[in-house]
């Protein structure tokens, strides 16, 4: 499902350079990236959805290079193709909950009775289906949280990319949506890539990256 080689990206007048030589995960597989902050773990996933463009490299989504495709592409390919859960939740204030779920839906294909049904669903499981209605800053820092992933996974895209879904979560919560994030990526036969800093998590995935190690020329 992912696939980059010989990947180098640099943010302009910084430091820091990402380089990997090797990585790939195959289709449906589940992969939680691990390391210290800084090292680069965000930068790979935003390389990966198109976000970001390498400067050297190739990385490959379901057999399309993304890096090649033009933005207009890419943005394409990213509602289309890719669950995203961001760091930062990335809600939109003037929306309500339910509209920011179903986000990737107006921006896109547009908009069905199937997809308002799978917006219930997820809200139903994430624990905010009595929040559809409200909005972003009515909300808790873990319920925006939740609101985020059930965006990500609405869509039903074949890969899901997500920045430590459970930051802001108490244990409870954590297990609760890290359940539904593999349970659906399971049942759509998705691809999960997920960024964490909890240890008790690892387990749950089928691989555990060390991006650190990674950045050190070892393939994974």
């Amino acid at each position: 499902m992912i696939r980059c080689e010989h990947l180098r990206y640099a943010y302009p007048g910084d430091a820091f350079e990402l380089v990997i030589d090797d990585f790939s995960v195959t289709k449906g597989g589940s992969v939680a990236l691990v390391g210290p902050s800084g090292c680069g773990k965000s930068t790979f996933m935003n390389l990966i959805s198109g976000l970001l463009v390498p400067q050297a490299g190739s990385i490959l989504v379901d057999d399309v290079e993304v890096s090649r495709l033009a933005l207009a592409e890419r943005q394409r390919f990213r509602l289309t193709r890719i669950g995203l859960v961001p760091q930062n939740f990335e809600l939109l204030d003037y929306l309500t909950v339910r509209e920011n779920i179903l986000l990737p839906f107006r921006i896109g294909a547009g908009l069905d009775r199937e997809a308002a049904a799978r917006c219930e669903e997820l809200a139903d499981r994430s624990g905010i289906a009595g929040h559809l209605g409200k909005y972003p800053d009515q909300l808790s820092q873990g319920e925006r949280q939740r609101a985020a992933l059930c965006r990500g996974l609405v869509t039903a895209a074949p890969l899901i990319l997500a920045d430590e879904p459970t930051g802001n979560l108490d244990p409870e919560n954590q297990d609760r949506i890290v359940s539904l994030l593999l349970d659906e990526a399971r049942r759509i036969g998705a691809t999960v890539l997920m960024i964490t800093h909890d240890p008790v998590l690892l387990p749950r995935f089928d691989r555990v990256v060390d991006v650190l190690a990674l950045r050190k020329g070892g393939a994974a």
